[in-house]
């Protein structure tokens, strides 16, 4: 996962119906309790091989809702066992999908520097000028 959605997010759906793996649930199927849409860190692969760009921050409303999180990847394992923020499912077998289990595919050109909770997905709009 390289993705997660923030407390400003609206509800409104577009990610949700915009997300080519099925990663997004909705407020109501969140696994942490929280009432905002989430991320599933196990199945997010910010849309690598797929699009340019995340689907899901392209399409949002919110800026600033969905932001970059760690490469879902063994490296960054203990970063995703926080249960305060991911719940990972578990396989047949009842082995935590956690990175160890199966990493995730990132985006390498966007730095570890620009990942983490919090650091944005998308960029505000520059002013639009009217024009006529």
């Amino acid at each position: 996962m390289a993705v997660i959605i923030n407390d400003t997010c609206i509800t409104c759906d577009a990610c949700l119906q915009q997300c080519p793996v099925n990663a997004i649930v909705d407020d109501t199927s969140n696994p942490t309790g929280k009432k905002q849409y989430y991320v599933q860190p196990d199945k997010c692969v910010e849309c690598v091989g797929l699009y340019d760009d995340p689907q899901c921050a392209a399409i949002c409303p919110s800026i600033g809702c969905i932001t970059w999180d760690m490469p879902f990847t063994a490296e960054f394992d203990e970063h995703f066992r926080n249960e305060e923020i991911y719940k990972l499912g578990h396989n047949k077998e009842g082995k935590l999908r956690s990175p160890t289990y199966k990493a995730k595919s990132f985006r390498e050109d966007i730095p570890l520097s620009e990942r983490g909770i919090g650091k944005l997905v998308q960029e505000e709009p520059e002013e639009m000028q009217e024009v006529g």
